[in-house]
């Protein structure tokens, strides 16, 4: 098992102090994570002295456990794909607690100066984005009042019972970001562009109240019930499971299940699986991948006219002017 205690001022500094712990190198801001502990790469980038980010992106061979001290005054901000083997150990101030989800897909604004704990289990797969941002600078671009509002949250926010929720455009967005490339010319310049855009999207649903008021309204059992039913519906794609299947997975009725999940994710069942396949399809074509015929296939449509009127619908373009404009 490796431990890693730390105070949080900066990214790079963080993934430094990391790769000595580790006895590993860190070039061009990546690190390698050494085959003792797993398979995979963190890259750490500082755009100035109040704003810094870090990404996650590997598997684990050995328990890794993380201690963050009190820290820098800023904001930490963790957009977390975790797939769980075993159980994550989730610590905050002086509660510890098991969670055994097989999946935890969601977003925690906490504050530095305060502790927090993570143990992820051997063959646990870990795609987090992590982004820090000073009290200073935070200032600068927030009116008092939403600044204020922030840092209340920020401290009183626990990784245990308060998440935010990965939803489609979420899950869009990061699936993106954990694949540029570094020998992308472009690289530095999309994935800002990317981290930008997710906090902006962070802070709309924050002021809006949509997410930040969920954990109490909705029962911790159901909201955890509710990620488990949209990972199945982001994973498959090759046909819709029928309500009393999704149902009897997390053991309530239709009715409910209906209910809960336009309440947490905004859409119906359906339409959540028909955006998840179609931006897998969306995200086939832009790569070459595959033909326009295969990823309509691949999603499930063996009808290519139907593909590309839902596909128009949804991105408002064809998939062969998609594909032209490559």
């Amino acid at each position: 098992m490796v431990m890693y205690s730390f105070q949080l001022e900066n990214f790079e500094k963080w993934l430094a102090d990391f790769a000595t712990l580790l006895n590993t190198p860190v070039k061009d801001n990546v690190l390698t994570i050494p085959a003792q502990l797993g398979s995979g790469t963190i890259l750490a980038k500082d755009i100035n002295p109040g704003f810094s980010y870090a990404v996650m992106n590997f598997k684990l061979d050995s328990d890794l456990e993380m201690t963050r001290q009190s820290g820098a005054k800023g904001f930490v901000i963790s957009f977390n794909l975790v797939e769980v083997q075993k159980e994550l150990l989730v610590g905050h101030r002086q509660q510890l607690v098991s969670d055994k989800r097989p999946f935890r897909n969601d977003i925690f604004l906490t504050d530095a100066r305060d502790t927090a704990f993570l143990k992820f289990s051997a063959g646990s797969t870990v795609k987090r984005l992590l982004i820090f941002c000073s009290h200073e600078l935070a200032m600068q671009y927030l009116p008092r009042d939403i600044f204020e509002k922030l840092a209340t949250f920020a401290r009183e926010n626990s990784t245990v019972e308060n998440p935010l929720f990965i939803n489609l455009s979420h899950r869009t967005m990061l699936k993106e970001l954990f694949e540029i490339k570094e020998n992308d010319p472009v690289s530095q310049i999309r994935r800002l562009s990317a981290i930008i855009h997710l906090i902006e999207k962070l802070l709309h649903s924050f002021l809006r109240q949509e997410q930040a008021v969920l954990p109490r309204t909705v029962k911790k059992n159901d909201l955890e019930s509710m990620q488990h039913v949209e990972q199945i519906l982001s994973s498959r794609l090759e046909g819709f499971p029928s309500l009393e299947s999704l149902a009897h997975e997390v053991f309530m009725s239709t009715s409910k299940l209906k209910n809960l999940f336009k309440q947490v994710y905004g859409h119906t069942l359906y339409d959540y699986y028909n955006k998840s396949r179609l931006q897998r399809a969306k995200d086939l074509l832009i790569t070459g991948q595959c033909s326009i015929k295969q990823a309509g296939s691949e999603i499930g449509f063996s009808n290519l006219s139907h593909f590309a009127k839902a596909f128009k619908k949804e991105f408002g373009i064809l998939p062969r002017d998609l594909v032209k404009g490559r």
